[in-house]
């Protein structure tokens, strides 16, 4: 890892912050490490990253349920997490 030589502060809401603990247990990692890896990620994504896997998407033409069906799914999976 690199040799940190700035520091950041910031506050987070207690809610984000539980969640954040949460995360970096279930991989076994520190808030710390949680939060420069994430920045990491997003420092060294690609511009354009989301956009070309949203298109590689669309051109699988994979069958689509309606805009109803599919906000079911989503809220039913997202509380199922």
């Amino acid at each position: 890892m690199e040799r940190v030589s700035e520091r950041l502060e910031i506050s987070l809401e207690p809610h984000t912050m539980h969640m954040l603990r949460e995360k970096a247990q279930q991989r076994k990692i520190s808030v710390d490490q949680l939060i420069l890896q994430t920045i990491k990620f997003l420092l060294d994504e690609k511009p354009n990253f989301r956009l070309q896997a949203a298109e590689a998407l669309f051109h699988i033409e994979a069958p689509v349920a309606d805009w109803e069906t599919m906000k079911q799914e989503i809220a039913k999976a997202h509380m199922q997490e």
